[in-house]
């Protein structure tokens, strides 16, 4: 009977062990997001000038684990996406409290979602593929170049 108790006792301990190591490894973890997230929202701050509070972070546009964010905020005061807003996305090793911007879009005021179609004013290599192309944002807007170009 003891030699059972030893050997359920010793499951439990190593059980108890390797929860303890993945709740070690998740604190760890989530903490360096936390402050990748902090050095982005320091980034978007420094890159356009603007000491503004209520930014937008979204974390999936380049996939989950990607460790590449979007950091929207408005242009000018007001409340969150009442203005034009300025999305920058930013990824990359964290120097002097900073990440580097990769590229970025403008979304109109009151605009809800970040999707593609109300992207405009792409700039950088991450906008590509992510921006609508020219052609596609006549043809949203009904351009009177579009009409033309199937004439």
């Amino acid at each position: 009977m003891s030699r059972l108790r030893l050997i359920e006792t010793t499951i439990l301990i190593l059980f108890g062990l390797l929860l303890a190591g993945a709740t070690v490894n998740d604190v760890v973890r989530q903490t360096h997001t936390n402050q990748r997230l902090i050095d982005d929202l320091r980034t978007w701050r420094a890159y356009t000038g603007h000491d503004y509070h209520n930014l937008s972070i979204e974390q999936t546009l380049f996939g989950e684990r990607s460790q590449r964010e979007v950091v929207c905020g408005n242009t000018s005061p007001g409340p969150p996406k009442a203005r034009v807003q300025l999305c920058l996305a930013i990824w990359g090793p964290v120097v002097g409290g900073r990440r580097v911007v990769h590229g970025g879009w403008y979304l109109p005021p009151s605009t809800e979602e970040d999707l593609r179609r109300h992207r405009y004013g792409c700039f950088g290599p991450a906008s590509s593929g992510i921006c609508p192309t020219a052609a596609e944002a006549a043809a949203e807007h009904g351009s009177p170049s579009s009409s033309r170009a199937g004439a």
